[in-house]
């Protein structure tokens, strides 16, 4: 099969967050991301004071592990983190305690269910300003973001991208976020989907049955865009 997916958003590395323990189910998720044509991974171990501590020593050394298994089936891995935006998010990026995604200017900004917009806009416009490009993750998690696409909008002018889940779009996740991506897609206000898999069981990778259900409402334009072009502009940012 060859799809030549990009996933920006994954939990496939063991050991590390609340996606796999041990590598041998980070290897079955590889299989299953190689059987639905998935060329690029970008992995991100959410970052999250008092809950993530994201330790560098475990992520680079179990990565070096996962990557020669990604490598013997043809899968391109990366790393990067999910970053619980706090008020020292800039600095730990530019001081290097987590990592950009793929080596980029992009991060992977993610928000509490209950943040309020006026802080996601603040804090995007913070980290414009200090040089990256923020992507705000799973935008349809945010009740906030949820009540108007024109916030989606206004982000994406400021020149953040919006991400959404696959299973959200597919409807795995309940009606209102599922309306709400369709619209995001619909009104061209999403960037990109990805799958934020966290195991075989929990939480699996949907990203080609999204990528299909996309193609057939909105047309291989807008798939390729969302699944292959937009992931691909981080890949090509990389230092």
């Amino acid at each position: 099969m060859d799809h030549n997916l990009t996933d920006i958003h994954c939990h496939m590395l063991f050991g590390v967050d609340d996606g796999p323990e041990e590598s041998a189910e980070s290897r079955l998720m590889l299989k299953r991301a190689e059987a639905q044509g998935i060329s690029d991974i970008i992995l991100t171990p959410h970052y999250r004071h008092g809950m993530f501590p994201y330790k560098r020593e475990d992520i680079l050394k179990n990565y070096r592990e996962l990557n020669r298994a990604a490598s013997e089936i043809g899968i391109r891995l990366y790393l990067g983190c999910e970053y619980h935006v706090d008020s020292r998010c800039v600095e730990h990026f530019k001081n290097g305690r987590c990592l950009t995604l793929a080596g980029s200017r992009y991060i992977l900004a993610e928000y509490s269910y209950i943040t309020e917009y006026s802080y996601i806009l603040a804090s995007t416009q913070e980290q414009i300003f200090a040089g990256y490009i923020p992507v705000i993750a799973h935008a349809e998690r945010y009740p906030c973001m949820v009540k108007s696409v024109s916030h989606a909008k206004e982000l994406r002018k400021m020149g953040a991208l919006i991400q959404v889940n696959a299973d959200a779009v597919l409807g795995l996740e309940g009606r209102e976020k599922k309306l709400y991506c369709r619209s995001l897609i619909k009104e061209g206000a999403a960037d990109i989907i990805a799958s934020d898999s966290h195991g075989i069981e929990n939480r699996p990778c949907n990203l080609l049955k999204c990528r299909e259900l996309v193609e057939k409402k909105y047309g291989s334009d807008a798939a390729q865009m969302l699944f292959s072009e937009n992931p691909g502009k981080i890949l090509k940012d990389q230092k």
